[in-house]
């Protein structure tokens, strides 16, 4: 039996924020969340780094479900300061898990 690397799965998993254009069947919504320190956050260049942990966390779960997609994701970031010598910023996600449906003409 041929193994299957979990990450090429998860890198064969869309990710939209709006809808697709093609027959699916929604299987969940999916929730995800990072927190960074504050100094990380301010020091880093490339702002898409910041949301490559709640992506994977996204598609891992999407993964579950052997689905193909998560369509409509929604991404914020919050500042917050619960002790003033660290403050952190707390990345959210969420979108809809779907799996693509076959059509049939006629059918």
């Amino acid at each position: 039996m041929k193994q299957v690397d979990p990450q090429q799965s998860i890198d064969k998993i869309m990710l939209a924020t709006g809808n697709i254009s093609r027959p699916y069947i929604v299987r969940d919504i999916v929730f995800a969340m990072n927190t960074i320190d504050f100094p990380t956050f301010n020091t880093t260049k490339d702002p898409n780094d910041l949301f490559t942990i709640v992506i994977q966390q996204l598609k891992e779960k999407a993964l579950e479900y052997s689905a193909d997609a998560i369509i409509n994701c929604h991404f914020s970031y919050a500042h917050e300061q619960m002790n003033p010598e660290e403050p952190i910023v707390r990345i959210s996600a969420y979108g809809t898990i779907v799996q693509f449906r076959n059509s049939t003409i006629g059918g």
